[in-house]
C-alpha cells in the first residue's frame, strides 16, 4: 500500500469524514501534515489549549483522561471537536509505539471547514445592477 493509500485509508476509517467522495479527501489530505514520532513522546496535555486534529496512520497513541485510557491505531483520531470549538484538551495525547500521524492545525482546520465552493455564495453571481434603489 502507497504511503498516499495509507493516509487516505486512515481518513476513511477515522468516520469523520464518511460522506466525502476520493476526490474530496484527497483535497484535504493536502491541509494535513504527515509526522513521525518516537514512542513515549507527548503529542497533547490535558487542560491546555488543543493545537492539531490529530489521526493516526500508523503506530499507536494512548489517550488518557481522568484514569481513563484509550488506545488508538489506524484511523483513530483526537482532537475533531475541540478544533470545532478551540477548546482545552479533555485527555493527554501520548504515543504508545513509534508512529506515523497526520496533524492538523489552527490555519489548515478552519481553511478546511470552509463549505465546498459549489455552496458558497459568490457576490460575482449575483445579476449585474446598473444602479442601487433609492433609499
Amino acid at each position: 500500500m502507497s504511503s498516499e493509500d495509507e493516509r487516505l485509508s486512515a481518513l476513511r476509517v477515522s468516520g469523520l469524514f464518511t460522506s466525502w467522495d476520493d476526490r474530496a479527501l484527497r483535497g484535504l489530505l493536502a491541509r494535513f501534515d504527515e509526522i513521525r514520532v518516537r514512542a513515549g513522546e507527548i503529542l497533547a496535555v490535558e487542560g491546555e489549549l488543543c493545537h492539531q486534529l490529530i489521526l493516526v496512520i500508523a503506530g499507536r497513541v494512548e489517550k488518557c483522561a481522568s484514569g481513563s485510557t484509550t488506545t488508538l491505531g489506524h484511523g483513530g483520531s483526537t482532537g475533531w471537536s475541540l478544533m470545532c470549538a478551540r477548546g482545552i484538551n479533555s485527555a493527554s495525547v501520548t504515543a504508545v509505539t513509534d508512529a506515523r500521524l497526520l496533524v492538523m492545525g489552527h490555519a489548515q482546520f478552519r481553511a478546511a471547514e470552509q463549505p465546498p465552493p459549489a455552496r458558497r455564495f459568490h457576490f460575482w453571481a449575483l445579476p449585474n445592477r446598473t444602479h442601487l434603489p433609492a433609499t
